[in-house]
């Protein structure tokens, strides 16, 4: 996958430089508050009630209880006891807001996808908590975010119904969260933790955290063995079937007067109509999704390159520094994804026209082709009269020019002798 953002000599400095930031403000912001509080609050802010916020604190104090009468009978000092309390708060607060946070839409009951504001959330509080363990610039490279645009839905959409989408994007969705997957054996085998989300529509976006830095080459290998993963799936492929009339009579005749028309002919005619459609078509469905992925060392980078005070302004706080970090390494990972898209189309039209075309022609794209189609029609009528006029006056063909052009409200044609 080609990189936007060039690798740097620089790095191991600016990354220095800019934690040493963050933690400096990140003290600054310390109040009475710890960062286990902030981040429960602003989580609870978010999404839960008081009733729920009550029972979380009180399930998070009986566990610290259960963990304190452990370490005389473990042997713990002091410090591993705070250590494992503050793991034990991060990850109950986790779990109660996961619950809470699933994507309404595409999530099932065997194949819960958390929402977007999860995802986002979490990486943000995780940095608010890495600051509080000293970390060292490796660190920043712990953290990574991809994102995945699934190729050609709105054609997919046009070829069958909304209902029948929703259920294509949650077949994607059990891909994504199967935890015996291919893809996320790998994950697991890596000592990586994941947060799979679902943004709206086509999107869908992975979260993740290492237990040791994350290279470039690894966030490329899971995009790919995702994309392979969908690419393969004999369910997904299923979903759907070029030879079935109902999605070629949608397909093909995105109108309302082309089904009439259509629906009026004899069978010949319309069979032979079909073979027509089918024709265009590829051979087979092919699902595929477009990925793209940053680390968060490279996101502080490139937050570096835009910042014209190199993230050392005088009005910086944490919560902003934190912000554009996040941000940059979010629009990062986008970036690469469209690019990622932006090939695999130019090497469709290539190597395989008919799934180009498929995937460009929407329902919009289709009644623009239509009404150039009738346009056409109209034009060889008016050479022909035209013609024919020319004969009767005796005239020998004159110089003619004929044109039309398509506007989506206002197809016309125009000509001139």
């Amino acid at each position: 996958m080609p990189d936007i953002l060039p690798e740097s000599e620089r790095q191991p400095g600016i990354l220095s430089r800019v934690l040493q930031r963050m933690k400096a403000l990140h003290a600054d912001s310390a109040g009475e508050k710890s960062d286990e509080e902030r981040i429960m609050e602003g989580m609870s802010s978010q999404i839960i009630g008081e009733t729920t916020q009550k029972a979380l604190r009180a399930l998070i104090r009986q566990e610290a209880k259960r963990l304190a009468e452990m370490k005389d009978r473990e042997g713990w000092d002091d410090s591993e006891l705070a250590q494992r309390i503050a793991n034990m708060k991060q990850r109950v607060t986790e779990e109660m807001y996961q619950n809470h946070w699933f994507e309404s839409t595409l999530s099932t009951t065997d194949a819960p996808i958390n929402s977007a504001t999860f995802g986002s959330w979490t990486f943000r509080f995780d940095l608010r908590k890495l600051m509080a363990e000293n970390p060292s610039p490796e660190r920043m490279k712990e953290f990574g975010w991809i994102m995945f645009d699934v190729d050609g839905l709105r054609s997919f959409k046009d070829c069958t119904s909304h209902e029948h989408t929703t259920h294509f994007l949650q077949q994607i969705v059990r891909i994504l969260v199967d935890p015996n997957g291919p893809t996320n054996k790998r994950i697991q085998e890596a000592g990586v933790r994941v947060i799979p989300m679902a943004t709206g529509g086509d999107e869908f976006v992975l979260y993740l955290r290492g237990s040791a830095p994350l290279t470039p080459a690894f966030i490329d290998d899971i995009i790919t063995s995702f994309q392979r993963e969908v690419s393969t799936s004999e369910i997904l492929r299923s979903f759907l079937n070029y030879d079935d009339e109902s999605v070629l009579v949608t397909y093909g005749l995105p109108s309302r007067q082309q089904r009439k028309e259509f629906a009026q002919l004899p069978d010949e005619e319309r069979a032979e109509q079909l073979r027509e459609i089918r024709a265009t078509l590829p051979e087979q469905f092919n699902p595929s999704i477009a990925g793209g992925g940053a680390l968060l060392g490279e996101g502080i980078l490139r937050a570096v390159e835009r910042d014209e005070h190199d993230l050392q302004g005088s009005d910086q706080t944490f919560q902003s520094l934190r912000e554009t970090i996040v941000n940059s390494t979010i629009d990062l990972a986008e970036a690469r994804q469209k690019k990622n898209k932006e090939l695999a189309l130019k090497q469709l039209e290539h190597e395989h026209p008919r799934q180009y075309k498929f995937r460009l022609r929407n329902s919009e794209n289709r009644q623009l082709q239509y009404a150039k189609e009738r346009l056409e029609e109209e034009l060889a009528s008016v050479r022909i009269q035209l013609a024919q006029i020319l004969n009767l006056r005796g005239e020998t063909s004159a110089p003619m020019a004929i044109t039309f052009f398509v506007e989506e409200q206002n197809p016309t044609v125009t000509y001139t002798t």
